[in-house]
Formats: C-alpha cells, sequence, structure tokens
C-alpha cells in the first residue's frame, strides 16, 4: 500500500563518500569568499602569531576566521554566538573551516585585536577592484548613514544627569557596605558591579567636559554653561552620538560616510565620523579615496548635506571638479520658500553698484560688514524705503527688511551655475544610485540596521568587512571571481 516516504534517522550509514566540496559550487557565496580572502595578503595579522610554539593548540588561520566572519555577515548571522553554532551545524561554514568549530570567543578576540588590520584589508579588496577596471575614476559619490549604536538612549545623559547617576551609585554602595553580612554573597557582586559603572560614569564625565572644551573653544563664558548644560554623552559607548535617523526616532547611533565610484558601484573608502556632521566629513571622504586607490577622481558628488561655505573654497583651491548644491537651492527652484515672492532669492544682486534690488523695486545698499557663525557678511537695507513700503509686513517682521551677503558668495554663485547644465544635472543624477546602493545593500539584502560592537574603532572594522563584502559581491557580477 502506497505511504508516506519518512525518516529513517536509526539507519546504521556505511561506505558513503562525502566530498565538502560539493557544499560551495563555483559561484556561490561561500566560494567566492574563500577565493577573494586566499588572495589577500594577511601577513601583518599573522605575523602576531607564534606558530613555532610547541605548546598550545596551533591557532586558526586568519584567513579562516575573515572567511567564517563574512559568510555570516552573507547570512544576516551577526551574533558571535551564532557564528559559532554554523560552524557547528552549517555544512558552508564546515567547509571553509574544515569541518572544525570556532569558538565565539575565538571570533569576538580575534575581530577586536585585528580591527585596525582587517581595516586595511577593505584597502586591499579596493585594489583589486582597480586591477579589474571596475574604479573608473569620473565620479566619485559621497554619502553617510546612521547605524544605530549598540547601547541605549536612556544611557545618554548631561553633565547633570551624570552627577545624579554618580550620586545615586555612591548611596546604593554606602548601603551595601552598612548591611552585608556575607562578603562573598550577593551584595559583594553588586558592588562590583556598582564601582565597574563608578569608572564608566566617571569616563563619561571626562570625555563630556572635553567634548564642551572642543567645541566652545571661542564661546563666551554663557555660551559654554549653555553648551554644558545640553551635551550629552552615553555612559555605556561614549562614541555613539544621539541622532534623529530615517524612521524619526533619535538613538546613539554612528554616522558612517562611504565614497563610491559610480561606474561599478564600487566603494572606495569608508569612514566613522565624529558626529552628525555631514560637512565636516566631506574632506576626510575625499583624501581617503585617494590615498586608497592612489588616484583622484575626475569630479566629486554629494548631495546637499554636504554643502558648505568652506567646503566649496577647499575644493576650488584643490583644483577639485564637484557637484554639490546648497541646501536652499532645491527650494528656491520649487518655490516653496517660506516667505514666498520676498524671500532672499528674490532680491538680486548688482555687482557693479554693489546692490540688491528688492522685489518692490527698492535698491538696498551695502551698509557695513558682519561676522556671523565665523565668517564675514556685507549688509544691505534701506530703512527709509521699508518704512513707505505697502509690502513691509510680508517682507520682514523687524522696522525694516536686511539683506546679507557673504564675502565670498561668487563661489557659491559658480557652484549654482555649474549645477544648472543639462550635462552636469544628467552627471549629478547618477549620485543617487551609487551611493545609496550600498546602503540598500547592507541595510535590505544584509539586514544589518545596528553594530553590534561598541567604540568607533571597532565599529569602523565592523563597516569595513560589511563593505568588503560589498564590493568582493560587486567584483563577482563583474564576472571577475566566481
Amino acid at each position: 500500500m502506497p505511504a508516506f516516504i519518512e525518516p529513517n534517522r536509526s539507519q546504521q550509514i556505511l561506505l558513503t563518500e562525502v566530498s565538502l566540496d560539493t557544499l560551495a559550487p563555483p559561484g556561490s557565496a561561500v566560494r567566492i569568499i574563500n577565493d577573494l580572502l586566499d588572495s589577500l595578503d594577511t601577513s601583518a595579522i599573522e605575523a602576531h602569531y607564534d606558530v613555532a610554539s610547541d605548546t598550545g593548540r596551533p591557532p586558526f588561520h586568519p584567513k579562516t576566521l575573515l572567511k567564517v566572519a563574512l559568510l555570516a555577515l552573507h547570512s544576516c548571522r551577526f551574533s558571535l554566538r551564532k557564528m559559532e553554532q554554523d560552524t557547528v551545524n552549517n555544512l558552508a561554514y564546515r567547509w571553509l573551516t574544515g569541518d572544525m568549530a570556532v569558538d565565539h570567543s575565538t571570533m569576538g578576540y580575534f575581530l577586536v585585536r585585528f580591527r585596525a588590520e582587517i581595516v586595511e584589508l577593505f584597502g586591499q579588496v579596493v585594489e583589486i577592484c582597480q586591477e579589474q577596471g571596475l574604479v573608473e575614476f569620473d565620479l566619485v559619490a559621497i554619502d553617510s548613514v546612521k547605524l544605530r549604536a549598540s547601547a541605549s538612549y536612556k544611557q545618554s545623559k548631561t553633565l547633570e544627569g551624570l552627577e545624579k547617576e554618580e550620586n545615586k551609585i555612591k548611596v546604593r554602595l554606602e548601603e551595601i557596605l552598612d548591611t552585608a553580612r556575607d562578603p562573598q554573597g550577593a551584595e559583594a557582586d553588586e558592588r562590583r558591579v556598582l564601582e565597574r559603572r563608578t569608572e564608566k560614569v566617571s569616563e563619561a564625565k571626562k570625555i563630556l567636559r572635553d567634548r564642551v572644551r572642543e567645541k566652545a573653544q571661542e564661546a563666551s563664558a554663557k555660551e559654554k554653561k549653555e553648551l554644558l548644560e545640553k551635551e550629552k554623552v552615553n555612559i555605556t559607548d561614549p562614541d555613539a552620538h544621539v541622532m534623529q535617523q530615517a524612521n524619526g526616532e533619535k538613538n546613539p547611533a554612528y554616522s558612517i560616510t562611504t565614497t563610491t565610484d559610480v561606474g561599478h558601484d564600487i566603494v572606495t573608502h569608508i569612514q566613522v565620523n565624529e558626529g552628525d556632521n555631514d560637512p565636516a566629513a566631506l574632506g576626510e571622504a575625499i583624501e581617503g579615496s585617494r590615498q586608497n586607490t592612489g588616484e583622484k577622481h575626475e569630479e566629486v558628488e554629494a548631495d546637499a548635506g554636504f554643502a558648505s561655505m568652506e567646503n566649496y573654497e577647499s575644493l576650488e583651491a584643490e583644483g577639485q571638479e564637484a557637484l554639490i548644491p546648497d541646501r536652499r537651492m532645491e527650494v528656491e527652484a520649487q518655490g516653496t520658500t517660506a516667505k514666498g515672492d520676498y524671500d532672499r532669492s528674490r532680491f538680486s544682486y548688482r555687482e557693479s553698484s554693489d546692490s540688491y534690488r528688492c522685489p518692490a523695486g527698492q535698491i538696498l545698499k551695502n551698509t557695513g560688514t558682519v561676522e556671523m557663525n565665523g565668517r564675514l557678511y556685507d549688509r544691505y537695507e534701506n530703512a527709509r524705503a521699508c518704512a513707505g513700503c505697502a509690502h513691509r509686513e510680508q517682507c520682514t517682521r523687524g522696522s525694516h527688511r536686511r539683506v546679507f551677503r557673504d564675502h565670498n558668495e561668487e563661489v557659491r554663485e559658480r557652484m549654482r551655475g555649474k549645477l544648472q547644465g543639462k550635462r552636469s544635472r544628467r552627471r549629478y543624477n547618477k549620485r543617487a544610485h551609487a551611493a545609496e546602493s550600498p546602503y540598500g545593500n547592507v541595510k535590505g539584502n544584509l539586514k544589518f540596521r545596528a553594530v553590534m560592537r561598541r567604540g568607533s574603532e571597532k565599529v569602523l572594522m565592523e563597516v569595513a568587512l560589511l563593505f568588503m563584502l560589498h564590493n568582493m559581491l560587486k567584483l563577482t557580477v563583474a564576472g571577475a571571481y566566481g
């Protein structure tokens, strides 16, 4: 009588040959990772091992551990314990390791110990992409992504909050010392935890004061006080900063900036920024790409978040072509400015007379120079004309309208002029896909939306592995491997 086939797990299997090579066919992710890692130079890591020693168990080869880490990222398995489980239960991992399990602590210690060397390996992968002709040096797209840190928002505190936390711990420690009976009991364990917490809070206070001191070098005493009251530091991960993410939430996070060659979406440089400040990250990103590739891209493309007068000036001084719109350009083009017909963009500048003509036809003359945010601006106004103007209430809330012009406004106007050309617009439109596709791969395909480790150096190592994997897969698509 016909019946379902059910597994018979008690049967004895003899004389069965199994080749591990069948688990990694050509073109598979595990084969690609294995072949590419074999081509990298890991001598900088290998030099730290004493393989000639007769004591202890021989160590795993660094390439084996890196292969396991990259395959785990490809499989969306970011936990060290899950990596350990996979080297036991997953035959693809067993093909990589030669049927050996990798302990989670071994993997964790390896990644942290050699974090700087792993970042350098990312540069080697970029070199391979370059040798295969996948880096064209025409357009390079720059963008940033925010990845949530491995820390709670509640652990981000101001100086006042840190001092309250210190006092709370102090009171609890005094209670334990007064009531504890068993020196080896639960109270002793709690005391050790609280003492470690005290050390972290003290370190967080020091970091917070250093940040305020750096940010307020030229600020007044009042401004320094206000900054000290508002600035926060995370006790769990002091390198993480509170940032607003795409979904509107505010969380401790890291800002990661990448440079991507537009031709084949190859990531040529990665960096972890000090905070959420894209304009400050632009120069380092361009220089980092040049160092990794040894060449300069013809043109740099970035969105308005990277725009600043300082960046425009620096790019021109270096002779670097760029397409970076300022924040107001698109709003002005769409006519969606807050003041409508009386927006600052509606005031036309006349270089010959160094004056502005307002929408009502009145002339605003240069009345002096002012300094704002460290830059010099010329001030233009006409109080008499505004006093009798029928549109004054629509134009300004003050007694009369003032227009300010940066002393080097021409550099922004030249950038706008380039972006208005048809050829430049076509080239700039290539930016979105190239800049965003690596993030789409990391967040969408690899499901990597939050970093696992704490501290900017360890986070840089994590993202180096991520974008190393991204570039490896691009090499495969291009037919260089697999």
